[in-house]
């Protein structure tokens, strides 16, 4: 978690946010996830098993007597209430998911890796909060096998607040269950290129 630094911004010019002998190596965003109906990793697992609990939900509804003291009109609230909380519930985590990956943007430079989360504040002022994690031999860099493309580690937070105090910050529904239990990675989250990213990283560790 040293080396790991966050900068907030007002404004988003890149010359504001790089050092003057840094430049970019590369520039990138979530290649999936970032439109309303594009589910991924927990948030698709979440959706299938609400589906799948609610058709087999309905599916016992012919086979309530008419005259059971739960009888079949109970059964059509109980079962509606239930497929609405369902609903609500996929909705908001579609929101929440889209909210946060439509708002970064990762760069690698020969120094550091970044990603940048564009948000409010307490203030509701629209700021610009950058992450970044100095390139190093010693940060345990990590390839998570997200659905459907792979995420890398390369950053850690010890809270998500640091980044975000109004809103989501780095957190969302599509991410593994464990992700951000004790600490939040800062991650380029659904990057095809999660391998050849760690490559790029790698070759620059020797930078001084």
């Amino acid at each position: 978690m040293s080396g790991v630094s966050i900068d907030v911004f007002s404004h988003g010019e890149l010359n504001t946010i790089l050092d003057a002998d840094e430049h970019v190596i590369w520039t990138g965003r979530p290649e999936y996830g970032r439109r309303f109906f594009q589910p991924i990793g927990a948030e698709r697992t979440r959706l299938i098993s609400m589906i799948f609990g609610a058709l087999a939900m309905w599916s016992t509804l012919p086979f309530i007597p008419d005259n059971a003291s739960f009888g079949r009109f109970d059964a059509i609230w109980v079962y509606s209430a239930a497929s609405l909380a369902f609903l609500c519930t996929a909705m908001w985590s579609a929101h929440e998911r889209q909210t946060v990956l439509c708002t970064l943007l990762y760069f690698v430079t020969n120094k550091r890796s970044i990603v940048c989360r564009r948000g409010r504040n307490w203030h509701a002022g629209t700021r610009l909060y950058v992450v970044s994690n100095a390139h190093s031999a010693t940060y345990p860099y990590e390839i998570f096998a997200t659905r459907p493309h792979p995420s890398l580690r390369v950053g850690t937070l010890l809270d998500q607040q640091e980044l975000n105090p109004f809103g989501f910050g780095l957190s969302h529904s599509g991410q593994p269950v464990h992700w951000g239990a004790l600490t939040v990675p800062v991650a380029f989250e659904q990057v095809p290129n999660a391998a050849e990213l760690l490559a790029m990283i790698n070759s620059n560790l020797g930078y001084d």
